[in-house]
């Protein structure tokens, strides 16, 4: 299934979902005779939604429910049962679930909580779900899930009521995963309100088994599905198959949008190297998310005002926008916050603005924001046809008119309503949440006629330009990851880290920047020495001046032993600097293990960057790049891609740093070796992929980029290998 990466479980179990949202008949295990309560809703749901299969409820306890025969057990039901819902006490779920087992059913959907959220006690029978699931080829959703809605079949396998709307504008439109029940079912609500319909709706809970990658995938391959989007916490696993999801979405033009929380990290210590204490778990998700097209969504609100933009259809061919208000204040409060979306308040073409000034009031402005002043009420011809000349300027993208329905006026939305239909451009409505009952009465018009209305400026405004990029970035020729091969990289790297004294954990620099020669990667010239004549004599060959560096695998930070002696330019001084080192060496950590000084030209002075990798334990390799010294010491200033890397991905880390006027010239400064620099990072993703298995981390830090042309050198470099199993 995967052209680029190795699925971490069959591929063919992912055909086993369509089980979940497609069954010819359910169980439901626990029912009850209240059709309110979580047991008793879903067959409530399966009846005013229409669903035609089969339906088994299951209960010890009754005869019947809801007018259908009740069993005592899931083994007393003569038919097959495809879907089974469990809604009885965890502490007879296991029971219920062998049973599930014994009967043939290939998909379960658990309700019940108290498991692994709770401690190690529910992390114990939960994990003997996912054994029980594994050994019968059984699936599970859950447990501690809302369930699973289809609203094209009825398959309403859920506890999370909501009702049958009918006259929604864009029915059957979203498709939604969530982690979190609660905040999903909310997500639904809010959705509802703004006219917008789900196809499919799917809470995975704890994910014993069925994960949320896994629906990602299944949801992506699907024709009807257009746009997904999810409630992410974390990932546990799955994360490669989470990555081809967002790749086949993105190359299929099916947009996602992920609100994921936890901006901080979740707390693991500093690693050994600096990579590994910069990159977190979240700027990983951060760098997946921007490399395959998904869009992050900070909180509801703007996930929502781009659930809402998305769905009327009207895509932004770029971010020129055009700003229409009834109030200059209003107007300006727009604009002031369109740059920092990336959106571009450009003026109206002279033709245009010449046409507005034949009717506009001599105080209005017809220049962008376009203020049509409190004159609206007593012109009512003035609010459409300015919309109307406004929204056919060739220079606008998308435009955004910014209004108060507070002021009653039962032409406003009619008008508006016209002007949107007039134009094939995205037109959104800003306004304010109001008690006002003719307000509301003239923002649920706009509505029910698929108008787009915000009622949050920030986040329609994030919505448009997200929406923008996502555009762009379809419309890119996507590009394979490159490969390139390094010289025997495996043979190589066991000789390079052959353990020296019994650590096997940390590589020295020398050692480490041999592995970056096996995949021509550019380091200084050097040598090893053991003695403080073979130092001198390295000195002679590489030339002067030199530097001195200690080489120990326990001690990983040279500069804080005092082992490092810079620009170093005769025999005497090598020979002195040597002596120094070692012993300085010795103090600093008696138990250590010195393995030499390495000697090694002096650089000339260029542009200092970083490039890291870091073994992520769900993504895999994860490259970083960033400038260095302050720069990623205070404002850590770092792009972050999954490897394998395509040269698009290498070029838009570059892009993508604050500082990156540095590297294509800033003032007296000559633009750097951008191209050398991207190769760099190809390398060091080919690197990354060949060796995943052996390398935990790795800096190199400070590589020294030089002016266009002449290339890049990597000055100092540290490998932390991976535990062997």
């Amino acid at each position: 299934m995967s052209r680029h990466y190795q699925q971490e479980f069959d591929p063919g179990r992912e055909k086993d979902l369509d089980t979940f949202f497609n069954p010819q008949s359910v169980a439901v295990i626990g029912a009850s005779q209240n059709p309110l309560k979580p047991n008793g809703i879903p067959l409530l749901l399966m009846s005013m939604f229409g669903y035609a299969g089969d339906l088994y409820p299951v209960n010890p306890k009754y005869d019947q429910v809801g007018g259908l025969k009740c069993y005592p057990s899931v083994l007393d039901i003569e038919g097959q049962v495809d879907l089974a819902i469990i809604g009885v006490a965890a502490a007879e779920t296991m029971d219920v679930l062998k049973d599930c087992a014994k009967k043939g059913i290939k998909s379960v959907i658990i309700f019940t909580s108290g498991f692994a959220e709770i401690g190690d006690e529910g992390r114990v029978i939960q994990d003997e779900m996912r054994q029980l699931a594994q050994k019968n080829g059984l699936r599970i959703l859950g447990p501690n899930c809302l369930g699973i809605l289809n609203y094209y079949n009825g398959n309403m396998a859920s506890f999370f009521y909501n009702q049958k709307d009918y006259d929604l504008v864009y029915p059957e439109t979203l498709s939604f995963i969530t982690q979190s029940g609660g905040l999903g079912g909310i997500i639904h609500q809010m959705v509802a309100q703004m006219s917008i319909g789900f196809n499919f709706f799917v809470s995975t809970g704890n994910e014993a088994d069925v994960s949320f990658a896994e629906v990602l995938s299944y949801l992506s391959k699907r024709d009807e599905v257009s746009i997904i989007a999810g409630y992410l916490e974390g990932l546990q696993r799955d994360g490669k198959l989470f990555i081809e999801a967002c790749r086949d979405a993105l190359e299929k033009k099916k947009l996602v949008t992920i609100l994921k929380v936890g901006r901080t990290s979740s707390g693991a210590a500093a690693a050994a190297s600096h990579t590994g204490a910069m990159v977190g778990e979240d700027r990983i998700y951060d760098g997946i998310f921007k490399q395959f097209g998904v869009l992050r969504a900070d909180d509801v609100e703007q996930m929502n005002a781009l659930i809402a933009l998305y769905a009327t259809g009207r895509l932004p061919a770029g971010k020129s926008m055009a700003v229409i208000t009834i109030s200059g204040g209003g107007g300006v409060v727009v604009a002031d916050k369109c740059p920092e979306y990336g959106l571009d308040v450009v003026r109206l073409t002279a033709g245009t603005q010449d046409k507005l000034r034949k009717f506009f009031p001599s105080f209005g402005s017809v220049f962008n924001p376009v203020d049509l002043t409190s004159q609206l009420f007593y012109d009512k011809e003035l609010f459409e046809k300015a919309l109307s000349l406004v929204m056919q300027d060739p220079k606008i993208d998308v435009g955004g008119l910014f209004y108060s329905f507070d002021m009653p006026d039962p032409e406003a939305s009619k008008k508006i309503i016209k002007a949107y239909r007039e134009t094939d451009k995205p037109l959104i409505v800003f306004t304010w949440p109001t008690n006002q009952d003719h307000a509301i009465e003239a923002k649920n018009e706009l509505v029910q006629a698929g108008v787009p209305v915000i009622e949050h400026i920030p986040s329609g405004l994030w919505a448009i330009s997200s929406l923008a990029d996502w555009v762009k970035k379809t419309r890119e020729i996507p590009a394979d990851p490159v490969s390139i091969s390094g010289k025997e990289e495996g043979i190589i790297f066991n000789r390079i880290n052959k353990p020296a004294s019994g650590v096997d954990s940390s590589m020295t620099e020398w050692r480490s920047k041999k592995v970056l020669e096996a995949f021509d990667i550019p380091v200084t010239r050097e040598l090893l020495a053991t003695t403080a004549d073979e130092a001198v004599e390295a000195a002679v060959k590489i030339g002067f001046p030199v530097v001195l560096k200690i080489m120990s695998p326990d001690i990983l930070h040279k500069s804080e032993a005092g082992g490092v002696k810079l620009d170093i330019s005769d025999q005497e001084g090598v020979r002195k600097a040597f002596e120094e080192l070692t012993s300085r060496a010795g103090k600093y950590r008696t138990d250590a293990f010195i393995e030499g000084v390495l000697v090694q030209e002096m650089l000339t002075p260029g542009l200092e960057i970083i490039v890291g990798l870091k073994h992520d334990p769900v993504f895999g390799p994860a490259i970083t790049v960033g400038l260095g010294g302050i720069f990623v010491e205070v404002f850590q200033d770092l792009a972050t891609r999954i490897a394998p890397l395509s040269r698009q991905d290498a070029r838009s880390m570059l892009e993508e740093l604050k500082g990156k006027a540095l590297l294509h010239g800033f003032r007296d400064q000559l633009p750097r070796d951008i191209n050398a620099l991207v190769e760099l990072l190809l390398k060091v993703s080919c690197l990354a992929v060949q060796l995943e298995d052996s390398i935990e981390e790795m800096d190199i830090n400070p590589l020294i980029v030089y002016e266009q042309g002449e290339g890049v050198v990597a000055a100092d470099a540290m490998i932390i290998t991976r535990p062997k199993n």
